[in-house]
C-alpha cells in the first residue's frame, strides 16, 4: 500500500502539514488525523482506509496530518482546493475526522467546502460545545458521530442528542456508540476501518 503522491507544506508559523493522496475519480474523501497524528496514521490506519475506500468506489482520497490546531485554515484548505482543481467534472466531497481532526472538520472545514457526508470519530465535546452546536445549525449535511463507549466524550452524547433533535439543527445527525472502544480504538483498528467505510454509505 502506498500513496500516489505525498508532500509537505510549511505554514507561516513554521509548523508543517504533511499529506498523502490516492488519486481516483471525482468523489473526494478527506481524512484528517487527530492532534499530533501523521497522514498515514498509527499502523497506517488512514492509508489503509484510503486504499479500502478507493478500492470500493474509485474515489480520490487525501489524508492530512494534524500538527496544529489551525492547520485546516492555513494549509489543508489550500491542499484540497488544489486537488479539486485538477479533477475533471463536478466533485462530490466527504470528510472523515478523528478527535481534533473531527473538530476541525465540523467547525472549520464546513466553512470552506460542502460535504455530502461527514464522519466524526470521538470528537471532543467537553470543549467549545457552543461551536459544535453552531456548526450543526449551519451545515446541511449527513453527519455521523462515532464514539467509543470508553471515550471521555461519550458521557456528553446525551447533550449532542438533544441538540440534534431540535428544529434549529439543519444537519442530519446520526450517533453511533461502539462497545469497548476507547479514544484511539486501541486493539480495534479493523472496527475503525469498517466504520470509516461508512462515510460513503447512508
Amino acid at each position: 500500500m502506498s500513496f500516489d503522491l505525498t508532500n509537505t507544506i510549511t505554514q507561516p508559523d513554521g509548523s508543517t502539514v504533511e499529506y498523502g493522496i490516492v488519486r481516483g475519480n471525482s468523489s473526494v474523501v478527506i481524512i484528517k488525523a487527530g492532534a499530533g497524528g501523521t497522514y498515514a496514521g498509527y499502523e497506517e490506519k488512514y492509508l489503509r482506509l484510503a486504499e479500502m475506500l478507493h478500492h470500493r468506489s474509485g474515489c480520490t482520497v487525501v489524508c492530512l496530518s494534524n500538527y496544529s490546531n489551525k492547520s485546516f485554515e492555513t494549509a489543508d484548505a489550500v491542499v484540497i482546493r488544489d486537488l479539486v482543481s485538477e479533477i475533471q467534472g463536478e466533485t462530490r466531497m466527504y470528510y472523515v475526522g478523528v478527535s481534533n481532526g473531527a473538530t476541525q472538520g465540523l467547525i472549520d472545514a464546513t466553512r470552506h467546502f460542502d460535504f455530502a457526508r461527514i464522519l466524526l470519530f470521538n470528537m471532543p465535546l467537553m470543549i467549545n460545545f457552543h461551536k459544535t452546536t453552531a456548526a450543526l445549525r449551519r451545515v446541511n449535511s449527513d453527519v455521523r458521530f462515532v464514539y467509543g463507549e470508553k471515550d471521555p466524550s461519550c458521557s456528553y452524547v446525551p447533550f449532542l442528542t438533544h441538540i440534534a433533535g431540535k428544529d434549529t439543527c439543519t444537519a442530519r445527525v446520526e450517533i453511533v456508540t461502539v462497545p469497548q472502544a476507547d479514544h484511539n480504538f486501541a486493539g480495534m483498528i479493523d472496527t475503525f476501518l469498517d466504520l470509516g467505510m461508512g462515510v460513503l454509505t447512508p
